[in-house]
């Protein structure tokens, strides 16, 4: 049975309580570590829960086939000793550190860095003897599920729960960088759930936060959003789906007041209301001059702000009543105008 809530690091995560937000960096520092500390440091100032990265080695992780990707990425890797500085910095800024681990030559870091949650990305799609390796760690799990169908997230579900994972939480994803506004399916959180009772959450690749808000209003458990500070970077793709100083804190504090928005399911007046009831609800008012005497009838009586007299809803239950006193055109009627209380 999957947990419909846990711990990672000093934050609870699903049911009702707030979304945890990741920041991740990915290889964003290019292999520069003045570069990975600056993004550990706009992650904290943003006040994400998580600052993330990726470890790999590029000659486990691509095969000769795709030399020019291997290339490509050769400078992006981080040793061990980088990982557990940026680990480091990431705490003392007040967040919790994670990292994606690529192939089989990092999952002896995983332990290394003590990790709070393995985060599994959705290139892990079809490689089942990796996702029980990563399970053995007994730690929660984060996974994604781009390029996954529905059948396709029960078979990983059921996976998870033969190695005895129990806290599980799955992210709806898109592999596409960026995404399409089309293509994104925040709608397919819905059919998660149904197969899956634990935290579902986002992770996104669209050019701004939009996606991220939608996510949040929808139930979103975990948001996981790419950082960046180097925009334009030739031969790489995370920067066009990434936040940056521009605008990485906006969209957390938006995600946070999209929460506060959120609010309970139950629906009752909202302690903000409760000072407009007076001008925006309506009173009973008398429609004409009345004379004392006078039995109401149809026609006499209508409803007109503020509600501070007698309720509108009381209107109809006060036709036959007889007044006290004389009484002018669109004046509030009161109790002490009827010969007879209005709650007798």
């Amino acid at each position: 049975m999957f947990r419909k809530s846990f711990r990672i690091g000093e934050r609870q995560v699903g049911e009702d309580n707030p979304c945890l937000f990741i920041a991740e960096a990915g290889v964003a520092h290019f292999g520069d570590m003045s570069l990975a500390r600056d993004l550990v440091d706009l992650a904290a100032e943003s006040k994400a829960d998580v600052f993330k990265t990726q470890i790999f080695d590029v000659d486990e992780l691509i095969s000769n086939d795709a030399a020019d990707w291997k290339d490509r990425l050769r400078p992006r890797n981080l040793t061990l000793d980088q990982a557990l500085e940026l680990k480091e910095r990431a705490e003392s800024r007040g967040m919790s550190f994670m990292a994606t681990a690529h192939d089989t030559s990092r999952l002896s870091w995983i332990a290394e860095l003590d990790l709070p949650a393995i985060k599994v990305g959705s290139g892990e799609k079809g490689n089942p003897w990796f996702l029980r390796k990563l399970a053995e760690f007994g730690k929660p799990m984060i996974v994604s599920t781009g390029m996954y169908s529905n059948e396709e997230v029960l078979q990983l579900v059921k996976l998870m729960a033969q190695a005895d994972v129990d806290q599980l939480a799955l992210l709806h994803c898109v592999t596409s960088y960026p995404t399409p506004a089309d293509d994104v399916n925040l709608a397919a959180m819905e059919s998660m759930k149904d197969i899956f009772a634990g935290p579902v959450g986002y992770s996104d690749h669209t050019v701004d936060g939009l996606a991220v808000l939608g996510a949040v209003a929808r139930g979103a458990k975990v948001i996981e959003k790419h950082i960046t500070i180097l925009r334009d970077v030739p031969n790489a793709q995370d920067w066009r789906v990434s936040a940056g100083p521009e605008d990485l804190a906006q969209l957390v504090s938006d995600v946070r007041r999209m929460e506060k928005m959120i609010g309970l399911r139950e629906k009752k007046p909202a302690s903000c209301e409760v000072a407009g009831m007076d001008w925006a609800l309506k009173s009973v008012v008398v429609a004409r001059d009345l004379s004392a005497g006078h039995v109401l009838s149809d026609g006499d009586l209508t409803a007109k702000r503020p509600g501070n007299g007698i309720p509108a809803a009381k209107l109809e239950s006060l036709i036959g009543r007889t007044l006290r006193r004389e009484v002018q055109a669109d004046t509030q009627l009161a109790d002490d105008m009827l010969t007879e209380s209005i709650n007798s």
